[in-house]
């Protein structure tokens, strides 16, 4: 095996209750996560992390290799890297990259991580790929602090779209890492010596840019789109 992919999935969601089993058509959102996993390929290795009962009896009926986290893994004030780290020690042994699949994202496309994955196979000296979209309508000069009382004040600089500076964000699709880096980094992690955001997935990390429709399910408005899309 090349790749551990890891679908995560927990319970507790705030914006949307039950997100990851919410239905979308015929099929449960995080089934749009698994599916795409398993269609990766002879050298991806499918496993899901999750403490939700629906998707730990799915995986068990359908032989998808599972890993029943511990409730330490599962707050809200629980990094993501410790769910990973754990299931890299438990499933991971002669794996050389992981990529991480969240369960609440049900619109997949596999060209982003064979692109990622063949990145850094033919770049040795990258950690880790991430995709990334460009941030245009929603440009953070455009945003405001939230407040339903009044606008607040911010200062004007200028509204032509094309005269701002590009920004990107990242869409959640693909994080593709190399094990290696991941636990060197993390087995000497402590809560402060983490400067930089994914700094803990090494430190060169190529940005893939894409324009796919990518929708996370943080509310019923994304459900409502993603049905759409997928339909």
């Amino acid at each position: 095996m090349k790749v551990l992919s890891l679908i995560c999935a927990r319970a507790g969601s705030k914006g949307v209750k039950n997100k990851c089993i919410r239905k979308i058509g015929h099929k449960l959102v995080f089934e749009f996560s698994i599916e795409y996993s398993l269609s990766l390929g002879k050298e991806v290795k499918t496993v899901v992390s999750s403490d939700i009962k629906k998707i730990l009896d799915y995986c068990e009926k359908e032989n998808i290799e599972l890993i029943n986290r511990k409730s330490e893994l599962c707050s809200d004030n629980s990094r993501i890297e410790g769910t990973l780290a754990d299931a890299i020690i438990k499933k991971g042994e002669g794996i050389g990259y992981c990529s991480l699949v969240y369960g609440n994202i049900p619109t997949r496309h596999a060209d982003l991580f064979y692109e990622s994955l063949d990145f850094l196979e033919q770049n040795k000296d990258y950690d880790a790929v991430i995709s990334m979209q460009e941030a245009s309508k929603f440009h953070p000069d455009w945003m405001f602090d939230y407040n339903e009382e009044i606008l607040p004040k911010k200062k004007e600089t200028h509204y032509r779209r094309q005269m701002l500076n590009q920004q990107m964000y990242c869409d959640g699709h693909t994080l593709i890492f190399r094990i290696n880096k991941f636990l060197e980094k993390y087995n000497s992690m402590t809560d402060n010596n983490r400067e930089y955001i994914f700094s803990i997935y090494g430190e060169k990390i190529k940005p893939i840019l894409n324009d796919k429709i990518i929708i996370d399910i943080d509310s019923e408005k994304d459900l409502k789109m993603a049905n759409c899309v997928i339909k």
